[in-house]
């Protein structure tokens, strides 16, 4: 790989080249060096442009491949021959004519030293000898450089060429030593040939010395005249004849100076006539960046793709003076390139611009061209155009020049912007380098709009996203908390069962073990009855029979120590009340086996009336003395339900009712039959359920009860049950009356809840 070459040299070779390869090459081949330099042909043709060494190189290599010349050195000379060569102004360097300005060939190689720096920065040129007619340059590359062939040889050439300014042979150049052969510099050895004082002075010299001759025979003639005058007049004529051609040198030099005065007037006014047009240029491009920027801020402005488009038409075709602006999207699965929006200067087309549809083929249409090959072009006249023009869309926008450029988002092309004309000629490179600039702005817009859209989407759909894996989170985190719950709650029903289980075991046992006790009273009651009837007949026996006074009265006396009349007046109550008692007893015990009955899900037909008086009998020690029980009981079927579960819904609510009673108060139990179902009402009169917490009751664990006298699921579990029986239980309670506990169960069990 070949090492850079740092350093520059001046865009005189540049100038030099385009024509010459348009001339030889054709104009593409001067295309292809713009587009390889990535300047425009202006800029390339200013004398006061630089560019580096190794663009240099590279573009004099590409010259050379499109004239297809392999020698190097051969195709350097003929190029630099013809850069020697007079040329119209546009192609002239001014250092052409400052080196015919000089007096003579030997000032101009003396005075090389200040030429050589106005085109190469990557050497340094110094005259080591010089003489009348013959000189020794060296030119050595500055460090880190090194010198190219075709350099070495264009500085050859221009130096043999240089005497012909003064209409002299060309001069003649050895080159000693060649840098880019090598050596450390370059050594040439310049040889030439010096103006002659002019055929002008030599024939009025000779013409003198001729009439010279003349007279001076004449006067030889005369004996009379001296020697020494007659030489002194016969010299007069050459003398004469030779300040007639000093005069006619010097005339010469006036018309040659004049000529040099000519051209340096016609150097100063094409150089003025270049400043205006480069200061107007200069203006023109200060005014184009100053929209450029306003350009640039509007479309930065907004990341609306379509306000983009707006903006930046409206500012080509309103600000920046083009007739009209259009703009043209990239539909690849459709293959086509589409008329999106178009604005004119004077208003009359501006907005969206649907309709007119352009294949996206080269071969068809040169806006198709600049999309598929990414490259601007210019084109100055439809009618003469070389590139393929969609004639129908030239004719809807009444186009005769126009320039276009790939609008390019992230290395792909989605649209053609493009200005027009209806006049051919109207555009030049300024303009097509002015809408690539736009276009790169553009460009960067869309790449920012597309980047914050995309952003905005990844967000809106991070955000949804997380909105839903949130909701997810939150509804498992709802049933594992509802899971959770009723795990506690089956666990507490669980523990409450085991319970209810092991003391309606431990009550079975006792009622078992209480029955022989029961049944032995109840029994010995009746007996015990029997028996104190038969001693009080006895009695009565005894106390009528005919005894002595002196026994009758011993016998009185201790019959009212032992008090008789007040034993046999109680005995029979007492009996009575044993017997009682014993059945009392009797009824309890039958109640607690009724509740304390398996628990296994047997269902059957149960009259909840006798449910509800063994639940009260059981719920006595609570209830007497202080809770008045009123029964409203309507006509009421049996109900098919597994009795114990009933029961124990009875008897928690019965015992809410009861323990919510503080004082003296009632119950009042109501039943009816309603749509088929069985409605038990249990209504209370204390203080009732505070609204805030009236739709909690229900909840497992929640009590109002003080901490140690309620677990918070005797109702949780009545709920489940009746729920469990497809029926419902409600509470309400109104302000200032109790509340009321209303269960609700169908008379006949459901198909879906049978087995």
């Amino acid at each position: 790989m070949t090492p850079a070459m740092p350093g520059e040299v001046n865009c005189i070779y540049t100038k030099v080249l385009i024509p010459y390869l348009e001339r030889n090459a054709g104009p593409h081949a001067a295309e292809a060096v713009c587009r390889a330099a990535g300047r425009s042909r202006d800029w390339l043709m200013a004398d006061h442009n630089w560019i580096s060494l190794d663009l240099a190189n590279e573009l004099m290599r590409l010259g050379r491949e499109l004239m297809g010349e392999p020698d190097e050195e051969r195709w350097a000379r003929a190029f630099w021959e013809f850069g020697m060569d007079w040329k119209p102004r546009e192609e002239r360097s001014y250092v052409g004519t400052w080196s015919m300005c000089i007096g003579d060939p030997r000032m101009a190689y003396q005075r090389s030293f200040v030429y050589y720096p106005q085109v190469h920065r990557h050497a340094t040129l110094t005259v080591e000898e010089l003489g009348r007619r013959r000189a020794v340059i060296r030119i050595a590359p500055n460090p880190g450089s090194r010198a190219p062939l075709w350099a070495c040889v264009v500085t050859r050439v221009m130096w043999e060429r240089w005497p012909m300014n003064w209409g002299l042979p060309r001069a003649r150049v050895v080159e000693r030593q060649c840098a880019a052969g090598g050596a450390d510099a370059c050594v040439f050895e310049v040889r030439w040939r010096n103006p002659s004082l002019g055929r002008a002075f030599w024939s009025a010299t000779a013409a003198g010395a001729v009439a010279s001759g003349g007279l001076l025979g004449v006067l030889a003639l005369d004996p009379a005249l001296p020697a020494v005058t007659t030489g002194a007049v016969a010299t007069l004529p050459v003398v004469a004849g030779a300040a007639l051609g000093l005069a006619l040198r010097e005339r010469g030099r006036r018309h040659r100076t004049q000529r040099l005065m000519d051209l340096q007037s016609e150097e100063i006014l094409y150089s003025n006539k270049e400043l205006e047009k480069k200061f107007g240029e200069l203006e023109t491009r200060i005014g184009q960046l100053s929209v450029l920027i306003d350009l640039a801020g509007a479309v930065n402005a907004t990341l609306d793709p379509e306000r983009i488009y707006e903006r930046v038409l409206d500012r080509l075709a309103r600000r920046m003076g083009y007739q009209a602006a259009h703009l043209f999207l990239v539909e690849g699965r459709r293959g086509v390139l589409r008329a999106h929006r178009t604005a004119a200067a004077d208003g009359r087309a501006a907005g969206p611009s649907g309709g007119v549809e352009i294949p996206l083929d080269p071969s068809v249409s040169a806006l198709a061209r600049v999309a598929v090959t990414d490259l601007p072009l210019l084109v100055n006249d439809v009618e003469r155009a070389e590139q393929p023009i969609h004639v129908p869309t030239a004719r809807t926008f009444n186009v005769r020049s126009f320039v276009a450029v790939p609008l390019r988002v992230k290395a792909r092309v989605v649209g053609v912007l493009s200005v027009v004309a209806d006049e051919p000629g109207r555009f030049g490179e300024s303009d097509r380098e002015l809408l690539t600039a736009v276009a790169n702005h553009v460009a960067l817009a869309l790449d920012r709009a597309e980047s914050f859209q995309t952003i905005e989407e990844l967000s809106r759909g991070l955000e949804d996203k997380v909105r839903v894996r949130t909701e997810q989170l939150r509804a498992a985190n709802e049933e594992l908390e509802a899971a959770y719950r009723n795990l506690q709650t089956t666990q507490m029903q669980l523990i409450q069962r085991e319970k209810m289980a092991s003391v309606g075991q431990l009550v079975a046992g006792v009622a078992h073990e209480l029955n022989n006790p029961i049944g032995f009273v109840s029994s010995n009651a009746a007996t015990l009855e029997d028996f104190v009837g038969r001693l009080r007949a006895i009695v009565e026996g005894y106390r009528g029979a005919a005894i002595a006074d002196a026994d009758r009265e011993r016998l009185e006396q201790q019959w009212n120590a032992l008090k008789g009349d007040y034993v046999l007046r109680y005995i029979d109550p007492m009996i009575q009340g044993i017997r009682e008692g014993a059945e009392r007893t009797r009824k309890i015990v039958r109640d607690l086996r009724v509740f304390a009955r398996t628990t296994d899900e047997v269902w059957q037909a149960v009259d909840l009336h006798e449910e509800l008086e063994s639940s009260l009998t059981l719920l006595s020690h609570l209830l007497k003395d202080r809770v008045t029980v009123h029964r409203k009981l309507g006509d009421l079927p049996s109900v098919e339900c597994i009795r114990s579960q009933i029961d124990q819904v009875l008897l928690n609510v019965l015992a809410n009712a009861a323990q919510a009673i503080s004082g003296p108060g009632a119950i009042t139990i109501e039943t009816r039959r309603e749509d088929g179902a069985a409605v038990v009402a249990i209504s209370d009169t204390g203080p009732g359920i505070p609204p805030d917490v009236l739709g909690r009751v229900f909840d497992p664990f929640f009590t109002t009860k003080p901490v140690g006298e309620g677990t918070g699921l005797g109702l949780s579990i009545s709920y489940e049950i009746v729920k469990k029986h497809r029926g419902e239980i409600t509470a309400t309670s109104p302000p200032g009356q109790g509340a009321t506990l209303a269960i609700r169960i169908p008379i006949a069990r459901e198909t879906s809840s049978r087995g």
